[in-house]
């Protein structure tokens, strides 16, 4: 019996192998994790580390630093002041090429006037970056913080609720009021962390979780299909909380920020499409003092296009240089 155990466990672990080598060297390869588990925020990215992001549109390197961050293509100068970027995966963009992304393109376009420092997380919403400016970056030597918001996304993702099962552990930060808040830190690191760690560094990674998620939109498609059945009026959603959680990420960030030194200016680059939602969001960033462009609109104006990945609506590489214009241009880093 033993004996058969030993095969059989070989069996597995050597089509294992196999299939990774095959992922690695066949159209049909995946890239491995950019991330590892961070007891602080609940995921971090790979330090010091290289790899490639690979969908349908692109196979494009990334490459992060000694502190995790996009790498900059200019050495940090301790006599120049920093420009701290917060955002999603469209800021921290390994999609695109690492010249062309945000604090790169802001970087050329400015002439290496300040060092302008990426902290973009994949699947963050505000409340994460809030975490992450206060454990992950140093402000004592900043000029500017820039934080980009996908509005109707982030409305969805601030409620911890909403996030998947199936994504590593993250931070998340409870509103009662704008002054009063819990910072929920991420679970500690289990045995499936550890694997999922070991795992990242193989093709194979990918695979499993492009599988796990299948079965689960099936068994949720199946779910939605017998709730749609029993009934086709949809209640509609209670985002109240949702916009506490939003306008108190904001409220904070600002508030610890001149905590901090009061000359940092804060300002935010809003994705909308919603105007109810704009006009929201814009009266209480007029009631903060906190200044804010909404890009495509702006962008429209300026009659500049923000194209992107046909695989997955990422901005590409035009669009990266074409926001650093955006912001220049209408003086939000001066």
């Amino acid at each position: 019996m033993f004996k058969k155990l030993i095969i059989i466990f070989s069996s597995i672990f050597m089509a294992l192998i196999a299939f990774e080598i095959f992922l690695e060297y066949s159209p049909f390869e995946y890239g491995t994790s950019p991330v590892e588990y961070d007891s602080k925020i609940g995921m971090w990215h790979k330090k010091n580390h290289t790899g490639y992001a690979i969908r349908s549109c692109y196979k494009t390197k990334y490459i992060f630093d000694s502190k995790g961050l996009p790498k900059s293509i200019y050495k940090y100068d301790n006599n120049k002041k920093d420009v701290i970027l917060l955002g999603d995966s469209f800021i921290e963009a390994i999609m695109v090429k690492n010249r062309f992304i945000i604090h790169n393109a802001l970087a050329k376009e400015f002439n290496n006037k300040y060092n302008f420092l990426n902290y973009g997380l994949s699947r963050t919403g505000p409340t994460q970056q809030f975490a992450i400016l206060k454990d992950k970056v140093d402000l004592n030597n900043t000029r500017y913080v820039i934080q980009f918001i996908q509005l109707e996304g982030d409305l969805m993702d601030v409620d911890s609720k909403n996030f998947n099962a199936l994504e590593r552990p993250e931070v998340s930060v409870v509103f009662d009021s704008l002054d009063k808040y819990r910072v929920i830190p991420p679970r500690s690191k289990t045995f499936i962390d550890n694997i999922q760690d070991k795992l990242g560094d193989y093709q194979i990674y990918f695979f499993i979780k492009k599988l796990l998620y299948y079965v689960k939109d099936q068994v949720s498609h199946k779910k939605r299909k017998v709730t749609e059945d029993k009934s086709d009026v949809k209640p509609k959603i209670d985002l109240s909380k949702n916009w506490l959680y939003i306008k108190g990420a904001i409220h904070q960030i600002n508030k610890y920020i001149k905590s901090i030194n009061k000359n940092i200016e804060y300002k935010l680059i809003v994705r909308s499409n919603n105007e109810e939602n704009k006009m929201i969001l814009k009266k209480f960033l007029k009631d903060e003092n906190i200044k804010y462009i909404f890009l495509d609109d702006t962008a429209k104006s300026m009659g500049i296009k923000l194209t992107t990945f046909k695989c997955d609506g990422h901005w590409t590489d035009q669009t990266h240089l074409n926001i650093a214009k955006i912001i220049k241009d209408t003086n939000l880093i001066k």
